[in-house]
């Protein structure tokens, strides 16, 4: 160790040796470790581990990274409300989530229950995504309502003049989870070609991929 001890002379073998590894000298300011749009990009797993990320891919890239650190934070702060449950499931891959509570639609819902749907634009939903999406609901949802239905939409689009091709395959044990077909659509394309072959057991939560 270099430089001058700032621990008090009785300091402790353990303090001094935490001393020792993070004596030298940070290129960047000690705030900016807790600071989301400044962290390191090689710090930013210890980041999310302290902040209780909930969900965490190491391949995303690392502007998403940091936009789900920041969720996670708003995510504790609101845990119970619409905006929560929306920014956890969005978290998982940062696509589109809407809620439906029962007052939006009493046709269909009993009172405390709610629907998410879920679009993804990108690529199609994985067995990995899709075991936790549900956890991830009921983590940030209040503790009254019920979720009864998650709808995931699987949507590829193309420009003008070109091809959308979906191609999926995905097998998940959970329980009796109602499936039915994923959709690919072509805005203005000259065709759009979907091969789906799925294979789903799941829990007690309706499950449509459309």
């Amino acid at each position: 160790m270099t430089g001058k001890s700032l621990l008090p002379p009785n300091a402790s073998k353990h303090e001094k040796d935490i001393e020792a590894v993070i004596s030298p000298p940070l290129s960047f300011p000690n705030r900016d470790l807790w600071n989301p749009d400044k962290c390191p990009e090689h710090l930013l797993p210890h980041l999310a581990w302290a902040l209780s990320v909930d969900n965490w891919d190491s391949t995303w890239p690392v502007e998403r990274k940091r936009k789900v650190i920041k969720d996670s934070l708003y995510i504790h702060r609101k845990k119970g409300t619409r905006d929560a449950v929306e920014r956890a499931v969005s978290a998982i891959r940062g696509d589109d989530t809407k809620i439906t509570e029962w007052f939006e639609d009493k046709a269909n819902l009993a009172p405390g229950e709610f629907t998410v749907d879920y679009v993804s634009t990108g690529t199609p939903v994985d067995g990995s995504e899709l075991a936790k999406l549900v956890p991830a609901i009921n983590a940030a949802k209040n503790v009254r309502s019920t979720l009864t239905k998650v709808a995931i939409t699987s949507r590829v689009e193309a420009p003008e003049k070109h091809v959308a091709v979906s191609r999926q395959a995905m097998q998940l044990k959970a329980g009796p989870w109602i499936i039915s077909s994923m959709v690919s659509s072509s805005n203005n394309g000259m065709a759009c070609i979907s091969r789906q072959g799925i294979q789903i057991k799941s829990g007690p939560i309706p499950l449509v991929l459309e």
